[in-house]
């Protein structure tokens, strides 16, 4: 039976992994329980299981077939110490800034704690818990690169660091630095969604572009190795100013995702 003083969604996927990697479950690729069958094992409600189950599905240790079933990845077989997901590789804004050749800097526009609204689900957490906030300009040789507004839940920082936590978020090169400092987790891996979109007045205005110039916006979640959120990121690129070469590399493996693995860093 699963504890409910963790989250039931996060407990559900560290069980079926463990049974994945054990080979106990879904053998040369082969089909999960049923929604209804694991809901029963759990004794939780079918979107707790669907929930845990779009976890696995995220890192690529499952593939979802719709009207069929839930499968094991088919390399969980093959080579169980390697699911593999593939994310790229994370550098803060400051090392891409200065590894394309310019002088980084960071201009903080505001820090504020609020509730965490319409990114509640994103973060796995209720509407009306408190996020801590920044908003960021970075420039390249003086020039605006990058808009940038990360949002950390104000639950994950460390009770020591709670009356420090906006100023030590502020000093922060990058959320990777802040959330290692202030709440000994560590970035295994991120969920980018991105699109092309055109600056709005106010965009314009901190980026030195007109309105409607086009942008790179690149949407993204901070997992932990466990796959627990704990980052979100909204992010607009000036592409004429700063340009990054993508680099993919495999970052999540069975072993990794273990309860008793140590999560990999992203700095």
């Amino acid at each position: 039976m699963v504890r409910r003083n963790a989250s039931l969604a996060q407990q559900i996927t560290l069980e079926l992994l463990a049974d994945i990697k054990d080979g106990r479950i879904g053998r040369d690729g082969g089909a999960l329980a049923s929604e209804n069958e694991l809901s029963q094992r759990f004794q939780v409600s079918r979107a707790t299981v669907r929930d845990a189950l779009s976890k696995l599905e995220l890192a690529g240790v499952v593939v979802r077939r719709q009207g069929v079933g839930t499968f094991v990845n088919p390399r969980a077989s093959h080579q169980a110490a390697a699911i593999q997901g593939w994310a790229d590789e994370a550098n803060s804004f400051m090392e891409m800034i200065r590894s394309a050749g310019h002088q980084a800097e960071a201009v903080v526009l505001e820090v504020q704690v609020h509730p965490a609204g319409h990114i509640a689900a994103l973060l796995e957490i209720p509407a009306a818990s408190p996020v801590l906030a920044i908003e960021k300009v970075f420039l390249a040789s003086a020039t605006p690169a990058i808009h940038c507004i990360n949002v950390v839940p104000l639950s994950l920082v460390e009770a020591s660091f709670i009356e420090q936590a906006a100023a030590l978020f502020e000093a922060a090169e990058s959320p990777y630095q802040f959330l290692a400092r202030c709440c000994h987790r560590h970035v295994h891996h991120q969920q980018s969604e991105i699109r092309a979109t055109a600056a709005d007045e106010r965009l314009g205005r901190l980026l030195r572009c007109t309105a409607g110039a086009p942008l790179l916006q690149v949407e993204e979640i901070g997992y932990t190795a466990d796959l627990q959120p704990v980052f979100y990121a909204m992010n607009h690129f000036s592409g004429d100013v700063v340009t990054f070469r993508q680099v993919r590399q495999p970052v999540l493996s069975i072993d990794r995702l273990s309860p008793n693995a140590t999560a990999a860093t992203s700095e």
